[in-house]
């Protein structure tokens, strides 16, 4: 079952409403989650061309290009909340994005564990962001519906990498294909064999579905995802969702 086709519409309530906040300065958030990454993960810096012009472990003023590509971070973000509705077309973009990984997993030595260090790194940032906004106080957005707001962040950001690890797989596969079908031929041509056919095995790889389409009835409780007491006021112990709407 898609993870976003889990989401109520009081999840998506907060999703929008929390993003709201987040996003009203992109490119400081877009900066300070990859300069978290790269300190969490320094061999990540490999990836990225433009680090290698960086000064060494000084990223206080990040150039034009680190922070272009921070926002572009922040873009698919930005797309996946604005087809919460309709997940299915950012698919294009996050498998294509699996794709280039790929490449990069095979030329620069990509790492899947990178993911995680991103999501963990995006949600620290989030949650720094939503406590630090001025705007907010505990009657628009207490503690518990700030928590609420990480745990449905947490599964927007397990959806794109899901997605994007898909494109990832598929490229993989395609790309043995081509390795064992260029092998193949080379074994056939050192040994005067027959000029076979180039297209055995390259359908399986091709063919792999990359996305399942699946209609599911919507579930009836507040949320499939937070946990009820997240939802509740303190003081009343009523269901609060009146804030967003």
């Amino acid at each position: 079952m898609d993870l976003l086709s889990r989401l109520t519409e009081l999840d998506k309530n907060i999703l929008r409403k929390s993003w709201s906040v987040v996003s009203r300065d992109k490119e400081a958030l877009a900066t300070d989650i990859f300069q978290m990454i790269f300190e969490q993960a320094p061999d990540a810096k490999l990836m990225f061309s433009f680090m290698l012009k960086e000064k060494k472990d000084d990223l206080s003023k990040p150039s034009s290009e680190f922070t272009f590509h921070a926002l572009r971070f922040i873009q698919i973000i930005e797309s996946t909340v604005t087809f919460l509705e309709t997940p299915e077309k950012v698919d294009p973009l996050l498998l294509n994005l699996g794709k280039l990984h790929a490449r990069h997993e095979e030329q620069l030595g990509f790492r899947s564990h990178y993911w995680s260090v991103f999501k963990e790194c995006t949600l620290f940032h989030f949650r720094k962001s939503i406590r630090a906004d001025k705007r907010l106080n505990k009657r628009t957005m207490d503690s518990r519906e700030i928590d609420s707001a990480i745990i449905l962040w947490r599964e927007v950001l397990t959806f794109i990498v899901d997605r994007m690890n898909q494109g990832l797989e598929a490229n993989g596969l395609i790309r043995k294909a081509n390795k064992d079908l260029l092998a193949e031929q080379r074994d056939r041509d050192e040994n005067g064999s027959p000029y076979g056919s180039l297209s055995s095995g390259w359908s399986g790889a091709t063919e792999k579905s990359i996305t399942q389409i699946s209609h599911m009835l919507r579930r009836t409780e507040l949320s499939a995802i937070v946990p009820e007491y997240f939802l509740r006021r303190r003081s009343d112990g009523s269901i609060h969702d009146e804030v967003f709407s």
